[in-house]
């Protein structure tokens, strides 16, 4: 689990390293232009995190395939994920370019919100590329080699530092940008990532091989509605839990600028140590995905459970390190003393939910890899939009906790996420399991 999960994992940091590095040096242009980078990524990504889940059935799909060798599966799931991919990138545009009056609605401050439109205007020309990378993204990690875009995640990372800096301050003759310059680095990196990802896998006789661009000539709607039948709902699941974040953070714009730049820090770092359970979680569909194609439930449960116990241990290291250091983490993105401060204290609740967190994401994983996506979906409605969000609303509002009393709130949702994901993955075994089962 760990050799197929460690790349993964490196993957996602240096994806994410990109905006971690964005959020350091914005900080650095005071509080709206942090809090404009926060409520443009509560938007940004909540879409995003959906298409992603959408896109991630190719994972699975080609994972089963995989397993039970049939290439012709593997190169038709991911061509005509290309066809997926433009249809989100419609959406995704319309909803990114009018970004301004939807934040204006949701009164946020006009100073941020004209700085954040800015941003997410800059951030979207990146978005066909960033989307078109996840796609083939998914297609590797199914044949179960992410080492292909780990390495193009750091090569991607190791470029947007400079970019950014260059860009946000200027330099070398070009005009500082603000937060509209770490816009334009990010989608300027999506771009380059995606080139060296296409060069690579069109020039690798064990990728070229499935005929994934030819099988993209023309759409094929039967198979297209299959992997919406599978994606849709791990996408609907997904928002669900960062539209919860995401509606924290608008929330946390209600309250004041000091209170949605100190969530923007605490919820990167958060991310930050996210991306580890996540990638265990990716390498749990895969496994678990090829065992189940190869008609083996045994395997399968133990691939899951191996998973599980991996992410939730992992999080309970940086849930301590999150209570024991929170100050000292935080004060790495901003000096604003009242910042540091509310900050810390949001970092110190995150030490609480990083175990949940974790086994929810885990056990996540294990329900897709066998293919189950909608029942996961439901329970992330119930867990974070039923229980979760309105708890945190009444410590916030009525209790008058503030921004904390939301996060407390969060901590409830991820942990109820948490126990029920794992007990479908616990029944679905049993089922497979049983005498006489299929």
């Amino acid at each position: 689990m760990l050799a197929l999960a460690l790349p993964v994992i490196l993957d996602h940091i240096g994806g994410m390293s990109m905006g971690i590095a964005d959020t350091i040096l914005v900080g650095k242009l005071g509080q709206e232009a942090l809090a404009a980078v926060g409520i443009t990524n509560s938007l940004y990504y909540f879409f995003m995190v959906f298409a992603y889940g959408a896109l991630t059935a190719i994972a699975p799909t080609v994972a089963h395939a995989h397993g039970a060798g049939d290439h012709d599966e593997i190169g038709t799931a991911t061509g005509q994920g290309f066809w997926i991919v433009g249809g989100l990138w419609i959406v995704g545009m319309a909803i990114m370019w009018n970004a301004g009056p939807i934040l204006l609605l949701l009164k946020q401050e006009p100073p941020v919100v004209a700085l954040a439109e800015q941003y997410v205007r800059a951030l979207s020309i990146g978005m066909i590329a960033n989307l078109i990378y996840a796609n083939l993204r998914a297609f590797t990690v199914g044949l179960g080699k992410p080492r292909v875009t780990m390495v193009i995640s750091f090569i991607g990372a190791f470029i947007n530092i400079p970019l950014a800096y260059l860009l946000i301050f200027g330099g070398l003759g070009i005009s500082p940008m603000g937060v509209m310059g770490a816009g334009i680095a990010t989608a300027a990196v999506n771009f380059i990532m995606l080139a060296i990802l296409l060069f690579y896998l069109l020039r690798t006789e064990e990728f070229r091989q499935y005929h994934f661009l030819k099988k993209a000539r023309r759409p094929e709607a039967a198979r297209i509605i299959g992997l919406l039948k599978l994606g849709i709902p791990i996408g609907m699941g997904n928002s669900m839990e960062q539209g919860v974040f995401g509606l924290t953070s608008i929330v946390m714009g209600m309250l004041s600028t000091v209170a949605v730049a100190s969530h923007q820090v605490a919820i990167s770092v958060a991310a930050f140590t996210f991306m580890t359970p996540l990638g265990v979680a990716t390498a749990i569909t895969t496994r678990v995905g090829n065992a189940m194609g190869r008609r083996d439930p045994h395997a399968a449960a133990l691939a899951g459970w191996v998973g599980v116990g991996i992410g939730g241990a992992f999080m309970c290291l940086t849930g301590l390190t999150f209570v024991l250091l929170s100050e000292q983490i935080v004060r790495l993105y901003i000096s604003d003393q009242a910042v540091v401060d509310y900050a810390s204290g949001l970092l110190m609740i995150a030490g609480a939910f990083q175990l949940s967190d974790g086994l929810q994401v885990t056990a996540m994983g294990a329900l897709r890899g066998m293919k189950d996506t909608t029942i996961p979906m439901a329970t992330n409605l119930v867990a974070y939009w039923v229980l979760g969000l309105p708890t945190g609303l009444l410590f916030c509002f009525v209790l008058d906790m503030g921004g904390y009393g939301l996060w407390w709130g969060l901590t409830i949702g991820l942990s109820i996420a948490a126990l029920l994901h794992s007990l479908r993955f616990r029944t679905l075994v049993r089922k497979r399991l049983a005498p006489g089962h299929p």
